[in-house]
């Protein structure tokens, strides 16, 4: 895995103790990979982190059917190529494969593909239901590779269903924080999976209003709001860190001189919740384009993008101690 440095800035911290404080490592929009989800069970010895967050969107977006035909010989399109499996064992490596890159594998006969084919309801059902056994997959994977010595929190986003709450709140190993306050180290993480309208009308979007109000009621729970942090999947309005293509009633980007027209896309609620509450640090995904950190009065506010369809993740990590975020880092691996 290799790091690349992309920006530091604050103070504190020292040259000679990188885990000064409490060293976190944080990563979203990880949209099916599990090369990125291996990385991201891999940070805390690679980075020397003690807390892992994971910001949302879990899942991916497309099933790869595996089809036994009636001479017992198995057949796959993947990334346009058309596989004849011989045996179990080249199976399971195109299923490998098909993982890593953001995908699903199922295995499956032709006369289901054509029922499927047939009826949008009953293949949504097939689809969650293999979304959900994967991410079970990705949480008995970090039960097994997680220490003790690792605090780990994740939450969903607003591309996910809500039956992919389950197996995060089931882990042994990972905090499912979704809507709540949690103790992390001597801070406060609050925490909200929930993203304001977008043209996908996904599982998880509110007015701008109602997202507020979520997070006010959350943030006045908070005893120390300028020692906490905020693990909200959208980021703020206008900050730098929501820029993405505008889109026409069709879905198409705007094109002007040639150029697509890009627009902050963030929610004002976050935004106004953070000029606010002001707290310590706040960490955001949703946007894979936009990759960067900021200030907002007196909080760090982040997004590390995404760029999951490559196998690489986009990260951030930090140094939280004495009320100051140093040492901090915008990392790929």
């Amino acid at each position: 895995m290799a790091l690349r440095l992309l920006r530091k800035q604050g103070r504190g911290g020292s040259a000679e103790d990188p885990t000064a404080g409490l060293r976190i490592y944080y990563a979203s929009d990880l949209h099916g990979s599990e090369s990125c989800w291996r990385k991201f069970l891999a940070a805390p010895k690679f980075y020397k982190a003690s807390v892992l967050i994971l910001g949302g969107d879990l899942a991916g977006k497309v099933l790869v059917p595996i089809v036994e035909e009636d001479s017992g010989r198995r057949t796959a399109t993947f990334m346009g190529e058309r596989h004849e499996l011989r045996d179990d064992a080249q199976v399971e490596e195109l299923e490998q494969r098909i993982r890593f890159n953001g995908l699903y594998p199922y295995r499956t006969t032709a006369a289901r593909v054509d029922e499927l084919s047939g009826d949008p309801a009953l293949a949504a059902r097939v689809f969650e239901d293999v979304l959900v056994a994967e991410l079970q997959r990705w949480c008995d994977l970090a039960d097994e590779r997680l220490s003790d010595e690792v605090q780990a929190f994740a939450i969903c986003g607003n591309d996910d269903p809500w039956s992919l709450d389950e197996p995060l709140r089931n882990s042994r190993r990972l905090t499912f924080c979704d809507d709540q306050v949690v103790e992390v180290g001597g801070h406060e993480l609050l925490s909200l999976s929930y993203a304001n309208r977008t043209p996908w009308d996904s599982e998880r979007e509110l007015d701008e209003d109602e997202l507020y109000r979520r997070i006010e009621r959350l943030a006045s729970q908070l005893e120390r709001p300028e020692h906490a942090i905020f693990n909200l999947h959208v980021p703020p309005y206008d900050s730098g860190l929501d820029v993405a293509p505008q889109l026409d009633d069709e879905l198409k980007p705007v094109m002007s001189g040639g150029a697509p027209v890009s627009i902050p896309v963030g929610s004002t609620a976050v935004r106004q919740a953070i000029e606010e509450f002001q707290p310590l640090l706040s960490l955001h995904g949703h946007i894979h384009e936009c990759r960067g950190a900021t200030t907002i009065g007196r909080t760090l506010a982040v997004n590390p993008g995404s760029d999951y369809a490559s196998g690489r993740i986009d990260g951030w990590v930090g140094n939280v101690a004495e009320g100051e975020v140093h040492r901090h880092q915008l990392v790929s691996g």
